[in-house]
């Protein structure tokens, strides 16, 4: 499957006019409270040009986008108030990377979507001086064609990308789309899409950090759509410790009682560190712990 990295038209040809671009500038400097909060919501609906038509915008220093708002909630989330986005989410994830030995840190980014966390990761391991290997694994062929726009954009060649989804065992799959936000585009497991072209393997993650030459896990984030919790398990049954982050981000949702995934890493020597409005943030109990 080729790899086409490259963002056509050039970045900048939607970017916004001038006054509303210094209008979305101004919002990345609102505090991170219900008003700075409102604000941004207000000038986002302000400047947002309609359902499909894109935006040219840098949300992190150096990280250069293509934003499709209306068809991608975590997209819209960053048009304005990208400080916001899963805030103590990528303060953790910075964290780990700048206290890690690890040389280079490796973060590997399970649904990667657009891309938001992986070259999160970049913006943080460039200001810090640090070496960075990302794996980021995106299924959804149109979802994974902005992700490769947003790296050749951005000039990050040190994300890999994986055109695969993640499971358990190995099988084949094909996208179910939601509709109205594609980060909550399902993978459906089956060979239906195969005769039309749009079917895609789906891979334990030791698998797929084989095939990519990924032998060490650092960092790890998992939004699977409810593929969360087969894709860990598949992990702890099956992968070397090395691929046993020390960092998880994974999806929680929430409610106040711990959801299966969480338990499932606590079973396997994680603790929560922290819990934010849609994620917990696992912890592994002997930081680089590897057989």
């Amino acid at each position: 499957m080729t790899d086409v990295r490259e963002m056509v038209p050039p970045f900048g040809t939607y970017r916004l006019p001038v006054p509303m671009e210094r209008l979305r500038a101004t919002t990345t400097r609102l505090p991170a409270n219900r008003v700075g909060r409102a604000l941004s919501s207000l000038v986002r609906r302000i400047i947002s040009r309609g359902p499909e038509a894109p935006i040219d915008a840098e949300v992190y220093p150096g990280i250069r986008l293509r934003l499709r708002p209306g068809t991608n909630r975590c997209e819209k989330r960053v048009l304005t108030g990208a400080q916001f986005y899963d805030h103590r989410e990528r303060a953790a994830l910075a964290t780990a990377l700048q206290g890690s030995e690890s040389q280079p840190f490796v973060f590997v980014d399970l649904g990667a979507n657009v891309g938001l966390y992986s070259l999160w990761m970049v913006a943080a391991a460039r200001a810090a001086g640090r070496d960075l290997q990302v794996l980021a694994v995106e299924p959804d062929p149109v979802t994974r064609a902005r992700l490769l726009a947003n790296l050749a954009a951005s000039d990050a060649g040190n994300v890999t990308v994986a055109p695969v989804a993640v499971g358990g065992a190995v099988a084949r799959g094909t996208m179910m789309e939601h509709g109205n936000n594609r980060g909550e585009n399902q993978v459906a497991v089956g060979n239906a899409g195969d005769d039309a072209g749009t079917g895609f393997e789906i891979l334990p993650l030791h698998v797929i950090c084989a095939r990519y030459g990924v032998q060490r896990i650092d960092a790890m984030k998992v939004d699977l759509e409810g593929h969360d919790e087969v894709a860990l398990q598949g992990m702890f049954s099956d992968a070397p410790a090395d691929l046993w982050p020390d960092l998880l981000v994974v999806e929680a949702g929430k409610g106040d009682v711990a959801p299966p995934v969480v338990k499932l890493c606590e079973a396997h020597g994680y603790r929560m560190a922290g819990r934010t409005r849609l994620n917990a943030l696992m912890q592994r109990a002997v930081p680089g712990g590897r057989g």
